[in-house]
């Protein structure tokens, strides 16, 4: 009788098991598209009998030890750090990509094909130096230059805002993760003590932490009570269940130039990779907009503080350019009235407090008389040195980089293709990074994802041992009844 209870015991259990299984397999099934989904598996284990026969030690059934999800943390661990890096140069190339579409090289419209018709003009007043005509050219084209560069100005100060912009909106996309991974972690944590399966919320958290990689570079550690712990830059920002949130703060008094900071302690949060971090590389993190160039060796390698230092190699420019037309111009003389005059300023600056810099320069409103064009040292009719001057200044060396003493020309040209060159390298690098993030994650999901065929095979699997279990409770059932028939009709 008791073996025949043993019997019915391990029968049910194959039962519940082959149920609980059949859920599980179901479940993977219903989540075959579900992004993020971690397909599941029901690891059933032997009982252990209590009881011996002799030598011989019956089993007892089967159980379910647990829901396992079939994740890999290596893997994991390999996509949020190739994910990280993504983030980083999408936003690199990004940046690049306004910032060329901003310079306009090579068109007509661009700085360049503004300063050579400027100079062109004033080797044009050499030939004829008392042309009106002409100097009227001069003048058109001159103010056309003006207008250009501090079109740039406006246009690179725009950008910059949009990526200050974009930090502080992606800041506020961090804090909402984290606060959501926290909040993941305590219902993991109660699920798992109260011994239900949290499989479905680690999914979910695990999708946060993907995100979160792609912004910053996170540093991710699960505990042993299943939650999870997050920090950056080697500050905590989940920890249990409760985050700590960060802030885009002023880097200095200027209404652009926000980083990550830590919320109650004004803590400046150092990044190392992410889309934050490719933002902040590519607006700049100090201000050259109030700073005139004071002769030293200006880099054209734009692969870092790009913006920023793309106006500190642009300023340089355009100090020595409108600080050496000024200086000759206002060394000539002009002819007003049969008397001569000094020349003066040809440009001037917009506000006389800030030093002569992208968005600072006009032409002088005094030029609107022709007659204050300088073309003549002496200002005698005929004389060209000043025109002429002015006109060879573009091949003049007078700005320092890397390459030397340059002339404006061709170290605008190096600008160019610093910028090119950078630029090309960001979106090469965010292209292979974008294969290598796909490769990574063709890896993962090739363990976590659900097959279908791998799933309806384990439905046929454990729907015939639910029908076999299923089977033996019968067989047991009529057993049980026909002693029980037999028992009573040999007691009357």
């Amino acid at each position: 009788m008791a073996s025949g209870m043993g019997s019915l015991e391990i029968a049910r259990s194959g039962l519940q098991v082959s149920e609980r299984a059949l859920y599980v397999t179901g479940h993977n099934i219903s989540n075959l598209g579900t992004v993020g989904y971690v397909r599941q598996q029901a690891m059933i284990m032997n009982r252990v009998s209590t009881k011996e026969y002799g030598d011989i030690q019956l089993g007892a059934g089967a159980d379910i030890q647990k829901i396992r999800q079939i994740r890999q943390s290596f893997y994991d661990d390999i996509f949020r750090q190739e994910n990280c890096q993504l983030g980083y140069w999408q936003a690199k190339s990004e940046a690049f990509e306004e910032i060329q579409i901003i310079m306009g090289e090579p068109m007509e419209e661009g700085l360049q094909n503004a300063m050579n018709e400027f100079w062109d003009s004033w080797q044009e007043l050499s030939k004829e130096p008392d042309s009106l005509t002409i100097k009227a050219t001069v003048r058109q084209l001159g103010d056309n230059l003006v207008q250009i560069i501090n079109h740039i100005d406006q246009q690179l100060t725009k950008l910059q805002r949009d990526l200050d912009s974009e930090i502080e909106l992606k800041v506020k996309e961090v804090n909402n993760i984290t606060s959501q991974i926290a909040e993941l972690n305590g219902l993991i944590a109660r699920a798992e003590i109260a011994g239900d399966t949290a499989n479905d919320y680690r999914d979910q958290r695990n999708v946060l932490l993907d995100q979160l990689s792609f912004l910053v570079n996170a540093d991710i550690n699960e505990t042993s009570d299943g939650m999870v712990s997050v920090t950056v830059g080697g500050y905590f920002l989940v920890q249990k269940d409760k985050n700590l949130e960060l802030y885009a703060g002023k880097v200095n008094n200027d209404d652009v130039y926000h980083t990550p900071m830590l919320v109650g302690k004004d803590v400046v949060i150092p990044l190392e990779g992410g889309y934050i971090k490719g933002l902040i590389d590519s607006r700049g993190q100090e201000n050259y907009n109030s700073k005139p160039y004071n002769g030293e060796e200006v880099s054209t390698d734009f692969s870092d503080n790009s913006i920023a230092q793309l106006r500190m190699s642009l300023n340089a420019l355009v100090s020595n350019l409108f600080n050496s037309v000024n200086a000759l111009h206002e060394s000539g003389m002009k002819t007003i009235n049969n008397s001569t005059e000094p020349g003066e300023a040809f440009f001037v600056k917009i506000n006389d407090e800030n030093p002569m810099i992208l968005g600072n320069i006009k032409l002088n409103d005094n030029l609107s008389n022709l007659n204050n064009i300088v073309s003549s040292k002496d200002g005698k009719t005929g004389n060209n040195e000043i025109a002429l001057k002015i006109a060879n200044l573009r091949y003049e060396s007078m700005v320092k980089n890397s390459n030397g003493v340059q002339s404006m020309d061709d170290y605008y040209q190096s600008i160019i293709l610093g910028i090119g060159a950078a630029g090309s390298d960001a979106s090469t690098i965010y292209k292979n990074q974008l294969k290598v993030v796909q490769s990574t994650d063709d890896a993962r999901q090739s363990i976590m994802s659900v097959s279908l065929d791998e799933e309806m095979t384990s439905m046929l699997k454990y729907r015939h041992a639910y029908n076999a279990s299923a089977r033996t409770l019968n067989v047991i059932d009529d057993m049980l009844e026909t002693i029980i028939t037999k028992i009573g009709i040999a007691g009357r």
